[in-house]
């Protein structure tokens, strides 16, 4: 297989996406089609610079892809890859410039940069990550400058840049490079003057003032969508004080392997252990990269330090892109300076090397991946016996500087290759195959998208089973709900969890067809959904195939009648508290019979006090613990020693379920594993599968330390479909052993009528809002109403919708929690919506501001050095 640089997760469904995406925005522009700020493909729709800032707007390289055409675009991607790797190696050629290294000494430490793991890795997983990169070492040059009294240009501009590129990694960069700012100071006035303290902290507090200014354009629209997004900012499930023995294990056994465990990257030349020798035998000179390390290497031993620089989140360790730096500065210096080693200090290091050539051997023998861990070992003892053998000879020759710098290329490369080729990690089996990314985005339906009517407005749904449908509807430029960004709507998330979808994930709210939920695609505008023929049976009630393919799988189209309008008028509405005590198939139910506003909007129309339909049922069963593979001690206690141990549940007067939508509801659910050996974390994850007739749905639990996916589920609710016959029995299949405590199990039954189905939208069709003009930043239409009530949308509950009614603007209310609704008087009203990011022009206005003020502070500092 050719295999590209591009992951089969994140980046065939995010990052190589949203570059083609974007790619084609800025042709757009370039053409005069000018740049969306909403985009209605973009999940239920989203604003454009939120969620592609995160990945490609503030990337300066992303905008070389402008210069090549649509048919080039994965080449393009895989170029500028290297570009950057390129820039990785140049910043750091820049940084040392400033500290007179040798031209050997710099060569050693930029390869060493480069080709970090940390840039290795993320080569295929997250390109953008590299940029950090590329920014700290100008940054922290930018420091140099302004503490040896030069310009604080470099440094304003490169905070400008930081800001501008990605707010995530701008707040490590802000820590890292006040840590070095700091160590610096230390270093070259000691604290002993406090005026020349004031006026370093001054300047460099001004020039970093003046950078954010300058970046605020976009760094303000970014910031504002991540604080009103669904990532959970409410700290971290595990103990912050230590890590798991596991951890400590891990740090020692990748240090010269190619692999990462949460984010803490080791893969480092097998020469940085010659480096640390080097650094303790000098260590009275205090040198800052030795100090960098030491406060570095600190962070990496208490999670405390990894949570707070990810931003009080999860520890993820991602900071450590910054180490290199160091060790890289460092190795250079040992390379020029190595007389200062002793044998009696090789020799020690040589000790360390039988310890690690002990390890590595070992390990490869367990796993089976000798040369994986053979090479790093090889290249050491290489090293060591070349020095060995200078300090023997007592002859420093310019050769051996050669050999050395050889033998780090060396292990550089075969670090590259043991990540990526079958004999290591093999992480090239998890990437797609060159040249088929493009072909896979449009050949996602088998081309059944194609007979989609071009003029109508709807949404375009999928099923439960489509789990691989993530961001691709941007491609095919298609209304639907699916989405998979770093940044999406926080109201989106609220809706989707008062709601209890079983699909629903932090950055993912409405995926997997809402758990194929017949209402919920109804109340979305579904009209169509697309999947393969093999999903059929999980297509929700009502939804009739009208077009098949011939193709291998085959895919289908099938349509409803009874999908809702994509805005109208309701006069019933209830409270978000009145809303709140509703199990989930009343809740679902009550969307067909008004609208659910926020405790404190007050607004004219007939409140329902109890919401609720009385129609639901409340199944009774019987469960039967008959598989071998688990027991029941206590009541609400279920132990799972073998994997997939099923339950069974019998229903009773199955035959009155015939033509009902069947619910299950596991409520208080705790989970225990039972099997963790006692130096690594419990494993909180656990997969629970339900089945039904011919449908199975597996919900997962992630584990705590998963952290950009976990939340406690503590109740599942599942859709496990329609039934024409009511049939009476279903299974509930525990994919992991352990200890699960599940408080109560509710089974429901909801009537399934498409007559009746067909008349709720027939009434919401009756009150609709007659839209004449939609685009992406515009809506224009008019509603004839006999009374007042609330105008309800699913356009997703955001601040830079503005609503004119009748040419006066009109505040919006949160309409069914994640919602636009606007309150509407009796009469004629001609509505317009119009979209504008949140704080782009405030932003801009604050960048000319900044502008000026750099300009006026180098005019300043040219006069005073002119005079």
């Amino acid at each position: 297989m050719d295999g590209s640089f591009i992951w089969e997760s994140d980046g065939f469904t995010q990052h190589f996406q949203l570059f083609h995406e974007y790619v084609n925005i800025l042709q757009g522009v370039l053409r005069g089609e000018g740049f969306p700020e909403w985009d209605w493909s973009i999940g239920a729709g989203a604003d454009t610079i939120t969620s592609y800032g995160y990945y490609v707007i503030g990337d300066p390289f992303v905008y070389l892809g402008v210069f090549f055409p649509e048919s080039l675009r994965e080449f393009s991607f895989h170029l500028i890859m290297f570009v950057r790797m390129w820039c990785v190696g140049l910043s750091y050629l820049i940084f040392v410039r400033k500290f007179k290294v040798s031209h050997g000494a710099a060569l050693l430490g930029a390869l060493m940069y480069t080709f970090s793991f940390f840039v290795i890795y993320n080569t295929g997983r997250h390109p953008f990550f590299i940029l950090p990169l590329i920014w700290y070492p100008l940054l922290c040059l930018g420091v140099e400058k302004i503490l040896k009294r030069e310009s604080g240009l470099l440094f304003s501009i490169m905070v400008a840049v930081s800001a501008i590129v990605n707010f995530y990694f701008f707040y490590k960069l802000t820590i890292l490079v006040f840590i070095y700012g700091v160590v610096r100071y230390g270093m070259l006035y000691r604290f002993k003057d406090w005026k020349q303290l004031g006026y370093s902290f001054g300047r460099c507090s001004l020039h970093y003032f003046v950078g954010l200014l300058l970046g605020a354009v976009l760094f303000l629209p970014m910031v504002d969508g991540f604080l009103n997004s669904s990532r959970n900012t409410d700290g971290t499930a595990i103990n912050l004080f230590l890590y798991q023995v596991n951890y400590y294990i891990s740090l020692v056994h990748n240090l010269f392997v190619p692999d990462i465990y949460l984010w803490t990257a080791g893969g480092l030349s097998i020469f940085t252990l010659f480096t640390v020798a080097f650094l303790f035998k000098t260590k009275k000179n205090k040198t800052f990269s030795s100090l960098m390390l030491l406060i570095l290497g600190v962070f990496l031993l208490f999670p405390f330090f990894g949570s707070f620089m990810n931003g009080m989140a999860g520890p993820y360790n991602r900071f450590s892109f910054a180490i290199p730096l160091f060790i890289a500065f460092a190795s250079g210096q040992f390379l020029e300076e190595r007389n200062k080693l002793q044998v009696k200090d090789l020799r020690i290091v040589g000790y360390i090397l039988i310890g690690f050539t002990f390890i590595y051997g070992k390990a490869a023998i367990a796993e089976n991946m000798y040369l994986y861990y053979a090479s790093p070992v090889i290249s050491g003892w290489a090293i060591w016996f070349i020095l060995m053998y200078e300090k023997v000879k007592k002859k420093r020759a310019k050769k051996i500087s050669i050999i050395i710098v050889g033998l780090v290329i060396l292990n550089l490369m075969t670090n590259a290759t043991n990540f990526y080729y079958p004999y290591g990690n093999n992480s090239i089996s998890k990437m797609v195959e060159l040249n088929t990314s493009a072909d896979r985005y449009e050949n996602l339906f088998g081309g059944v998208q194609n007979l989609l009517p071009e003029d109508d407005l709807y949404r375009v749904g999928v099923t439960s089973q489509d789990n691989h449908v993530r961001n691709q509807f941007i491609y095919h430029d298609l209304m639907g709900l699916s989405s998979y960004l770093s940044i999406t709507n926080g109201s989106l998330s609220e809706f989707a969890e008062e709601m209890e979808l079983s699909s629903y994930q932090i950055i993912q709210p409405l995926r997997n067809g809402l758990d194929d939920r017949r209402i919920a695609n109804h109340f979305f505008n579904i009209e169509y959904i697309l999947t393969e023929e093999d999903n059929a049976s999980y297509l929700p009630y009502g939804y009739e195939v009208v077009h098949r393919s011939n193709d291998n799988p085959a895919f289908i189209v099938a349509k409803t009648e009874a999908a809702f309008p994509f805005a109208y008028v309701e006069d019933r509405v209830t409270t978000r508290e009145n809303f709140s005590e509703l199990n989930p198939v009343e809740k679902e139910t009550f969307l067909t019979q008004g609208v659910v506003l926020e405790n404190n909007q007050d607004v004219e129309g007939r409140e329902i006090e109890k919401a609720a339909n009385e129609q639901i049922k409340e199944v009774e069963y019987q469960i039967e613990y008959t598989d071998p593979g688990l027991s029941a001690p206590d009541k609400n206690l279920i132990e799972v020693a073998d994997n997939e141990a099923r339950l069974k549940i019998n229903l009773e007067n199955a035959d009155e379920l015939a033509g009902h939508d069947i619910f299950i509801y596991l409520q208080g659910l705790e989970y225990e594993t039972t099997d963790t050996p006692f130096y690594k974390p419990d494993d909180t994850s656990y997969d629970i599968r339900f089945l039904y007739e011919d449908r199975k749905k597996t919900l997962r639990q992630s584990d705590k330390y998963s952290f950009s996916t976990y939340f406690h589920r503590e109740n599942m609710f599942v859709n496990l479909g329609h039934t024409d016959m009511g049939t009476d029995e279903m299974f509930i299949q525990f994919e992991d052993t352990g200890r699960y405590n599940i408080n109560d199990i509710t089974i429901y039954a909801l009537p399934a009528d498409n007559k009746i189905d067909q008349q709720i939208a027939e009434e919401k069709w009756d009150n609709e809002l007659d839209i004449k003009v939609f685009e992406n930043e515009r809506i224009e239409g008019n509603v004839q109403r006999e009374e007042p009530g609330v105008l309800v949308t699913t356009i997703p509950y955001e601040k830079g919708w503005n609503v004119t009614v009748n040419g006066e603007e009109r505040d919006t209310v949160q309409a069914n929690i994640g919602f636009i609704g606007v309150p509407l008087d009796s009469g004629n009203s001609e509505i317009v919506f119009s979209y504008q990011s949140p704080y782009l022009k405030s932003g801009g206005v604050l960048s000319l501001i900044g502008i000026f003020l750099l300009g006026l502070i180098q005019l300043i500092r040219k006069k005073n050095n002119s005079s």
